[in-house]
């Protein structure tokens, strides 16, 4: 797995290379039951699936459980679906008291029968949002990959 990260104006973005077509990891992140297993900041979470509408305008409400039971409840709507190319949705806790609409866009290429993801979220009010985010997201994608491995 190939990693370049940067935060810059309160976004991260971070691109993996990962070992399956571009199909597979679409799917990965369009499949409930796939979204269940790798969906999650670090192995011993739980992710839950609360509602989820893959259709533009559409809404989803996920939840990763701590091995304590502390939720991490996030939730928002289908902003753009391309097949095989690219997600847009918007992302907002269900704890924070500002309810701010942060936006994620996940691009995907194929190359050389791998799939190259570039992922982009963006309108983070605080550089320590955007870092907190990035960790976040550094455990989900290592949980993606993994998937594939």
């Amino acid at each position: 797995m190939q990693t370049a990260d940067t935060i810059e104006n309160y976004s991260v973005t971070m691109n993996r290379t990962l070992n399956a077509p571009i199909k597979a990891v679409y799917e990965a992140w369009t499949q409930k039951e796939a979204l269940t297993t790798w969906f999650k900041a670090h192995p011993d979470m739980q992710t839950i699936i609360n509602t989820f509408d893959l259709q533009v305008g559409g809404k989803y409400h996920f939840e990763m459980r701590e091995p304590d039971g502390t939720p991490h409840v996030m939730y928002g709507e289908y902003v753009s679906l391309s097949p095989f190319s690219q997600l847009v949705f918007t992302w907002k806790w269900e704890t924070d008291e500002l309810k701010v609409d942060s936006l994620v866009t996940i691009d995907l290429l194929e190359k050389d029968g791998k799939t190259e993801l570039t992922l982009l979220h963006e309108r983070f009010v605080s550089q320590q949002v955007a870092d907190m985010h990035n960790e976040g997201w550094t455990g989900c994608l290592a949980q993606l990959n993994d998937f594939f491995n």
